[in-house]
């Protein structure tokens, strides 16, 4: 069973993508999902599952990378796994 802190900041995420996706300007957008997928990571990696430490070092990655100048990615790729951490 999934705890309420894995829940809640996936559903966070999901939303920041979902927005990402659809904004033109991704750079405060990404910000954010870089700043959630951080503390995730690397501050309550151990209070999340596999799958949601797997999802939050690949945004957090992406995020950063874009961030630093290069691309802005397609996050696209995450919602189905941001969606069955929260129904799971």
């Amino acid at each position: 069973m999934k705890n309420d802190y894995e829940k809640k900041t996936a559903k966070q995420m999901l939303e920041l993508v979902e927005k990402y996706i659809s904004s033109s300007d991704k750079k405060e957008i990404a910000e954010k999902l870089n700043k959630i997928a951080d503390e995730v990571y690397y501050k309550n990696k151990a209070k999340v599952s596999q799958n949601m430490i797997d999802v939050s070092l690949a945004l957090h990655s992406f995020t950063t990378a874009c961030l630093a100048g290069g691309r802005f990615q397609d996050l696209e790729e995450f919602v189905p796994d941001l969606k069955e951490i929260i129904e799971g």
